[in-house]
């Protein structure tokens, strides 16, 4: 059994910083290195809630990283993690009228459905 990857949904949403530093990401992530400040915006462990916000650096821990959700989002700081939920629930409520944003996330996974989205694989 190997070691556990990060999933991504197929339509990922990044913060201005995130994106700014794509790149470093993506090399930490792959290498299951710990990225200073990323937090990850995810589908909920709990079906109760809409989305969850996890700072990278508990990835260590092997069951965090086996039980963790698709990442739809990538922020660095927590602040720009709020920015960028705010954009997802602005954008939800835009196209349904609701703020079902794990509904929402869910019917409109698929790779660059968002401008502002970019896909990390």
């Amino acid at each position: 059994m190997g070691t556990p990857k990060v999933k991504f949904s197929g339509k990922l949403y990044l913060g201005t910083r995130a994106e700014e530093q794509e790149a470093e990401i993506r090399r930490a992530l792959r290498k299951g290195a710990w990225f200073p400040g990323l937090f990850l915006i995810t589908y909920p462990l709990n079906e109760a809630e809409q989305l969850d916000i996890i700072e990278a650096k508990y990835l260590r821990n092997d069951i965090i990283l086996r039980t963790l959700p698709p990442v739809v989002g990538l922020a660095v700081g927590k602040r720009e993690a709020y920015e960028v939920l705010t954009q997802i629930a602005g954008e939800t409520f835009q196209a349904t009228g609701s703020c079902d944003m794990k509904t929402y996330l869910r019917q409109t996974d698929a790779p660059g459905m968002c401008t502002r989205s970019r896909n990390i694989s």
